[in-house]
């Protein structure tokens, strides 16, 4: 037996939330999910807080690297800081303009405000760090206080360009 479900009156304004709700819903089942198996740095979702866009972190012998996919987001709608050892991502995805009156038949891509918090896992040198756009990617970079086994020097330090 199938059901279809219509929103109270079938107004533009009922689809628009019942479509909002749903995809609320997808987010904290996904949320759930994705804390249950492990991954811990994912923060959940909840309605109005927006999305949570994919992050890989690696390091290299000399720094620690966040590579996030924003495809999408203006480099003046993000706002990455680093404070008291742990990174701050946060940022607005604007949806495309021109397409106000739409139906969808599939839903997958994110808008709205998103926030990834990410604990540092060793130190790094706290004017070292820089962004790179790679043309929907943006690549963090952290330079590590211990390169292998030595400290950074404070001439290594001070030899950092902060324009870059």
């Amino acid at each position: 037996m199938s059901r279809s479900i219509h929103p109270k009156g079938g107004t533009e304004e009922a689809r628009e939330r019942l479509l909002k709700d749903f995809q609320h819903l997808s987010e904290e089942i996904d949320s759930l999910m994705n804390g249950f198996f492990g991954d811990q740095q994912r923060m959940a979702p909840s309605p109005g807080r927006g999305f949570c866009p994919p992050m890989d972190v690696f390091e290299t012998e000399t720094e620690i690297l966040c590579l996030l996919d924003l495809v999408g987001v203006a480099p003046q709608d993000l706002d990455i800081r680093l404070d008291a050892g742990a990174l701050f991502i946060t940022g607005m995805r604007h949806e495309i303009p021109g397409f106000e009156h739409r139906q969808y038949h599939k839903m997958e891509l994110d808008f709205g405000p998103f926030e990834r918090i990410l604990t540092i896992p060793e130190p790094v040198v706290a004017n070292s760090l820089r962004v790179e756009n790679l043309g929907g990617f943006y690549l963090v970079r952290l330079r590590k206080v211990f390169s292998g086994l030595r400290p950074v020097t404070e001439v290594e330090r001070s030899d950092e360009d902060p324009r870059r």
